[in-house]
């Protein structure tokens, strides 16, 4: 139903994939022995909802040795484009804080990419990174989605993750991760409510 080109999704969930909450995530060495210790660094007074957010999105964006986010310091690939632009951030602390605050001005309707509670259009589009990566597993021509954003997780992935368009795996695994870590939470639920 969604897949092909020029195809628009009324809503933020894409319907021809499941949305799972139990999926097992086991983080690599560099989230554990890298990440996670500079995290509680950078996040220290932050919220527990933030730190599990800012920490399942840098695994899910890939944070290892040799991949984009790991070299350039920003592991939530903020601002590293599928068109081959990057982002260089100082340290791993700075990129962990530059996470933190890209979603902080998400919640306060500062980031004109999400503006809340008005309407928001993702045009189809074709991904030539997907396209260059076969390994991934997606269609290199994504549907677009048409919805009002509220802060909606399944919301957010859409707009964050080019390639979260083509299913719901980014959002299943971030719903995963923060369930297993005692948080009351559904694709529905609002960053906002989980960052406070």
């Amino acid at each position: 139903m969604a897949k092909g080109k020029d195809k628009t999704i009324q809503g933020s969930v894409y319907p021809d994939a499941k949305i799972y909450t139990t999926k097992k995530i086991k983080f690599n060495s560099e989230i554990t022995y890298e990440y996670l210790p500079a995290m509680e660094k950078a996040l220290a007074g932050s919220s527990k909802g933030m730190k599990l957010l800012c920490t399942i999105m840098a695994f899910h964006e890939g944070f290892k040795k040799g991949s984009r986010s790991y070299r350039t310091n920003n592991p939530g690939n903020i601002g590293n484009t599928d068109a081959g632009a990057n982002v260089a951030v100082k340290t791993l602390e700075d990129g962990i804080r530059r996470q933190r605050d890209y979603i902080n001005r998400i919640c306060a309707g500062k980031n004109t990419a999400y503006p809340m509670g008005k309407k928001k259009i993702i045009k189809p589009y074709y991904s030539p990174e997907i396209a260059r990566n076969p390994q991934y597993g997606l269609p290199a021509n994504l549907p677009g989605y048409e919805f009002v954003f509220t802060g909606q997780l399944d919301q957010f992935v859409k707009i964050y993750a080019t390639g979260a368009r083509a299913g719901n795996g980014y959002l299943s695994t971030i719903l995963s991760y923060l369930i297993a870590n005692g948080m009351n939470v559904n694709a529905q639920s609002k960053i906002q409510d989980i960052v406070k």
